[in-house]
Parts: C-alpha cells; sequence; structure tokens
C-alpha cells in the first residue's frame, strides 16, 4: 500500500494522486504541509529532504520525493496505463514537457499572488496575467493539433501540467485573461477525466467571488 503525504489542495499532492488515479493504484493520503505543518519532522525530512510535499511511502520502505520523479516512477510501474511513451523519442519529449512544468507553474503563483493581496494592484494584475499568457501561449501552441500534449494518449507530459493550467482558468472572473482556445479545449478534456474531477477541480482552487480572496 502506498502512503501519500500532502494535503489534497496542493498542487504538487494533487497531480500525484491524479496519477494514482489514472493508474487505478489504491493509496492512503495524509494531510501534511502547510497549516497542516509536519516539513520540519525529522522523521518526514529522512523522507523529503526539503521539507517539501508531497512524498510517498510503501509498506516495504520504498520512499519517494518530488513530484514529477513520482509521476514518473508511478507511470513506469504502470506501463498498462500508457502514462509513459513507449517510443524513446517522444518520452524523452515528455521529458522535456515535464521539466518545463516549471515556468508555468511559476508565472501562475505571480498572478495567484497578485489577486490574493488584500489590495490588488491594478498594474500588477496585468503584468503578471500577460506573463502568463504569454508562457501558456507556448502549451496552446503545441495543442492546437493534438488531444493531449504528446498526441491521442495521455501522458506524463499531461499530468505535470495539468493542475497548474486549471489554476489558469480559477482566476477571478473580473480578471480578463487572452482567449488561448486550444489550451481551453485540452483543459475541457482533461475536465473530463473522473481522476482529474476526484483529484483536480474538486481539490484545488475553487474560484474566489472578488479579488483579494481565494485559494
Amino acid at each position: 500500500m502506498l502512503t501519500v503525504w500532502g494535503r489534497a489542495e496542493s498542487s504538487a499532492t494533487a497531480r500525484v494522486m491524479w496519477t494514482l488515479g489514472e493508474t487505478a493504484q489504491s493509496c492512503k493520503r495524509l494531510d501534511w504541509g502547510g497549516a497542516f505543518g509536519g516539513g520540519d519532522d525529522p522523521a518526514y525530512r529522512a523522507l523529503s529532504p526539503p521539507g517539501r510535499i508531497p512524498a510517498i511511502t510503501r509498506d516495504d520502505g520504498f520512499s519517494l520525493w518530488e513530484s514529477n520523479t513520482i509521476i514518473r516512477w508511478l507511470a513506469t510501474t504502470c506501463p498498462e496505463a500508457g502514462l509513459w511513451p513507449a517510443d524513446e523519442a517522444a518520452r524523452w519529449q515528455a521529458e522535456a514537457w515535464m521539466d518545463w512544468s516549471a515556468a508555468p507553474g511559476r508565472v501562475i503563483g505571480q498572478v495567484r499572488t497578485a489577486y490574493r493581496r488584500a489590495e490588488p494592484d491594478p498594474a500588477e494584475l496585468a503584468r503578471t496575467i500577460a506573463t502568463a499568457a504569454e508562457t501558456f501561449a507556448v502549451l496552446d501552441a503545441k495543442l492546437k493539433d493534438r488531444t493531449f500534449v504528446m498526441g491521442e494518449q495521455l501522458t506524463v507530459a499531461d499530468l505535470a501540467l495539468g493542475v497548474i493550467v486549471h489554476r489558469w482558468f480559477r482566476i477571478p472572473e473580473a480578471l480578463e485573461r487572452p482567449d488561448l482556445p486550444a489550451l481551453e479545449a485540452w483543459h475541457q478534456r482533461l475536465c473530463a477525466r473522473p481522476a482529474y474531477q476526484d483529484h483536480v477541480v474538486a481539490k484545488v482552487s475553487a474560484r474566489p467571488q472578488t479579488l483579494g480572496m481565494g485559494a
């Protein structure tokens, strides 16, 4: 049995839980990190040296940390799910998209910081949204002629990026966001997947009604 250490609303935890759902693996999840604390616990630092979430453990003592690494491991241990491209070239391309996910993760974090301020600054909001839109446009261009990032099959590339894009579509409606139609269509396809609904849509970033508040 796998144990996932991480609070449900965390982007990093959500993508691991989503992957577990796609691979139909059972697990138990422990609320950890953020308001739940535990990141500085010495026993947890032995699992995740930086104290970040999530980490996973197995009953036989195996443990792993860093969400994208966990996703890769889950994909390789459940090849029947088809999340790890069989073609070597496609696999390396998927790895590149996984590593690139740090860029949209960073810019959506800046947008969220801007709109969650007690008194949001319009100039900061406009600047961070423009930067985020420019970054997400890279993925929008990739998705124009395909169902998922690597083609017709959901892969680790989608799993690394899907939660981040969900946060983009959950920024307050009052904020003007440039149209990225291929990205939005991809997001809707992800929303049709039960595991994405259970672990991302239902858990991560309910849309705030007004500026200066929200997840």
